[in-house]
């Protein structure tokens, strides 16, 4: 309920000067009464009408926040840079979202711009310190797994030394082996007659003149 009577005395002042400052309050309300996107597009509208208003940029980026779209969330805090280096709140939120997605070492460089923008802030040297012990974590897997030696495998392959083939010496054919037709000679086919045999007992008899 005191955020609804929060948000109705902004309205009030916002309708008395709609083209006023009034927008980046009542932003604020909207985003911690959960309005987002009602935050989301008075932040829009009002940035338009003044470009160089830091809070109003301080208010949108952590409507992005809320929504969990980290990356313009990013771009937003950086504006906010550009218009003012060393804006405590901007570095702070930088840093947030830089341990959201686990980038430590980047945690660490906005943390420490922050501490030289405001030496005494304790939470942030707090922060400070744990964000260089979990980049010093993240980093070691990463130079171990580099650095470590090739282990040799489990198993070990053999290697097959193929057995000399030896020929065997063709055996001498023996007496009684059958004698293998030569068909190397030429074939004659005009052979000799051979004469014709007499038969046995038969005499030749010559008659006489």
């Amino acid at each position: 309920m005191a955020y609804t009577s929060e948000i109705d005395k902004l309205e009030a002042r916002y309708r008395d000067n709609p083209k006023g400052r009034n927008f980046a309050p009542l932003a604020d309300a909207y985003r911690k009464a959960g309005l987002i996107d009602n935050a989301v597009e008075l932040c829009q509208n009002g940035i338009k009408l003044h470009p160089d208003y830091v809070s109003a940029y301080i208010v949108y980026a952590r409507c992005l926040v809320d929504k969990k779209d980290d990356a313009a969330a990013l771009g937003v805090f950086k504006q906010v840079l550009g218009l003012d280096g060393e804006n405590i709140i901007a570095l702070r939120g930088l840093a947030e979202l830089a341990e959201r997605n686990g980038r430590y070492e980047e945690e660490v460089d906005w943390l420490s711009r922050l501490l030289n923008a405001d030496p005494m802030n304790g939470d942030a040297a707090e922060a400070l310190a744990r964000a260089k012990r979990k980049a010093a974590t993240a980093t070691k897997p990463v130079e171990a797994a580099a650095t470590a030696p090739m282990t040799k495998p489990d198993f070990a392959v053999e290697h097959e030394t193929p057995e000399p083939v030896v020929l065997a010496k063709p055996s001498r054919p023996s007496a009684a082996a059958p004698e293998v037709e030569n068909f190397e000679n030429p074939i004659s086919f005009n052979p000799t007659p051979t004469p014709p045999q007499k038969p046995r007992g038969w005499k030749s008899t010559k008659t006489s003149s």
